[in-house]
């Protein structure tokens, strides 16, 4: 019995570390007309896909998972730039799409009340007004000065590097970082 679970214990672990890496001269992606992410494997298409990044916030462009529609995984994009640019453009779309944030240019004003944060602030699409929970909830540290904001109803917002803010938004989000 405790060879079986050996053997057992083998594959699952051979299964873990078996990357199948797309290799950019078989995999073309393209976007449809209807807006989907398309994938020619070889000699098997795949109408719909979707990209998963590993590492989202620092290396923002390498290790995507590409899996079909039910969810399983087809393989990972090591490096996109290895890909010719009709591929790159439309996994760039797709993963600005699925990972839409804007990024925050000015805080106006932050308040807290409650338990919860309420922002005012300029992004790259315009005004927005919403509220996060408290600062241990809604404000996530990344990198380099970056912060990852995520509302109450969970959309992102990004701060490049709140050290390039002006003073009026460094002050406001001082307290809460």
């Amino acid at each position: 019995m405790k060879e079986m679970g050996m053997d057992m214990e083998t594959e699952c672990l051979q299964a873990l570390t078996n990357i199948n890496y797309l290799d950019p001269r078989e995999a073309v992606f393209a976007t449809t007309e209807g807006g989907l992410l398309s994938l020619q494997l070889g000699d098997r298409f795949y109408s719909k896909v979707d990209l998963y990044q590993a590492f989202p916030f620092s290396l923002e462009y390498q290790y995507i998972s590409v899996r079909d529609d039910k969810g399983d995984e087809i393989g990972i994009i090591k490096d996109l730039k290895e890909f010719p640019p009709q591929s790159q453009e439309a996994i760039r779309k797709e993963l600005s799409w699925r990972y839409y944030a804007p990024q925050i240019t000015r805080i106006l004003d932050l308040k807290d009340e409650f338990g919860h944060l309420y922002w005012d602030v300029e992004t790259n699409y315009g005004f927005r007004k919403f509220v996060t929970r408290a600062r241990d909830e809604g404000i996530y540290p990344i990198a380099g000065g970056r912060l990852l904001i995520v509302d109450m109803a969970g959309n992102r917002y990004v701060i490049e590097d709140s050290r390039r803010l002006d003073a009026k938004s460094l002050r406001f989000l001082e307290p809460y970082i």
